[in-house]
């Protein structure tokens, strides 16, 4: 049993700052963020737009699309980098935002940046084991936030959003062909938010260095260089199994990493740029939702072939994690 996606859909924030704009609010010299960091334009979320907005305005227009209802969902999976809070998880306040009618199982995902592509290979096994039939995969990030404008990488890197799809089991050749994932410890400390958890609480180190630790944290050329060395033979040994080759595959999905991180990736692996879904300049870095924002634009703007075509999505995600998988679509 495999599994055909029955529907996507993407929400982003209502406000939205121009490449000139960030200019501006972060002191740089005109046309800085355009031409340094790759940026048109960013969308950041309002106080009344929580992850939980957001995520459920997504998995609604989701919905919507396919036609369907909550009570037609089997599973809720929130696969996202952030909490919304501490507690309850991030999937029962999504049911709860979309005040659902009815008990559903959820719960969920997270993987960091990887987090979308952890859920699509879980609800692949579960859908495959007659588990489940339909799932609801949603990513929801509120990711600047978490970033300081005078941390001016960063602060030109993250934007919000959310992205959500409805997976429906099938039992043609589509869905999730393979899939692979490492996790490299010695890029442990290369990319963080140590605030947050019970290691950094204001109950033992106090509010100050708690705040102080809210923010996000990137050795950023250790980090690019790490990826760099590892990504070529992460992706030839996930690809393995399955038969393919890079050559094979009609469209590459990558991470929405950075300007940079992305032109590095296509010169390195050798891609052809036309298959390259880069969303970079519009969407940013949108933590976990980056992968399924960057998904759901090529089915919405890229010709497809139902059963032919063929996507790799990749990424790295604090840890340090690399994870890929192939999909069918």
């Amino acid at each position: 049993m495999a599994f055909v996606i029955r529907a996507s859909a993407h929400y982003l924030p209502r406000t939205q700052l121009s490449a000139e704009q960030l200019d501006v609010r972060l002191g740089l010299p005109a046309g800085h963020c355009r031409q340094r960091y790759g940026v048109d334009v960013r969308h950041y979320a309002e106080a009344d737009e929580s992850a939980l907005f957001m995520g459920a305005e997504a998995a609604q227009a989701a919905l919507n699309e396919a036609g369907l209802t909550l009570a037609d969902i089997d599973l809720l999976l929130s696969a996202s980098g952030t909490n919304h809070q501490a507690l309850p998880y991030n999937a029962a306040g999504l049911l709860h935002a979309m005040q659902s009618p009815a008990p559903l199982a959820s719960f969920d995902v997270n993987a960091t940046c990887l987090s979308f592509l952890a859920a699509l290979d879980l609800a692949d096994a579960w859908i495959a084991r007659g588990r489940h039939r339909r799932v609801l995969i949603v990513s929801s990030e509120v990711a600047k936030v978490g970033v300081h404008d005078h941390d001016t990488e960063a602060a030109t890197l993250f934007a919000d959003g959310a992205a959500a799809f409805i997976l429906e089991a099938s039992d043609d050749n589509r869905g999730l062909i393979t899939s692979h994932f490492q996790t490299h410890t010695q890029g442990y400390d290369y990319c963080q938010i140590r605030a947050g958890g019970s290691g950094l609480h204001p109950s033992r180190h106090g509010a100050e260095v708690t705040t102080a630790g809210s923010y996000f944290e990137m050795q950023g050329k250790a980090l690019y260089r790490l990826v760099a060395q590892l990504a070529p033979d992460f992706i030839e040994r996930g690809l393995a199994p399955s038969g393919l080759k890079l050559s094979d595959i009609d469209y590459y999905v990558p991470h929405q990493a950075s300007h940079a991180g992305l032109a590095n990736l296509t010169r390195q692996l050798n891609l052809d740029p036309a298959k390259v879904v880069n969303c970079f300049a519009r969407y940013g870095n949108q933590i976990a939702a980056s992968i399924p924002m960057a998904l759901d634009h090529l089915r919405r703007h890229r010709p497809i072939e139902p059963g032919r075509t063929t996507a790799l999505l990749f990424g790295s995600a604090a840890g340090l994690a690399l994870g890929m998988g192939v999909v069918r679509l």
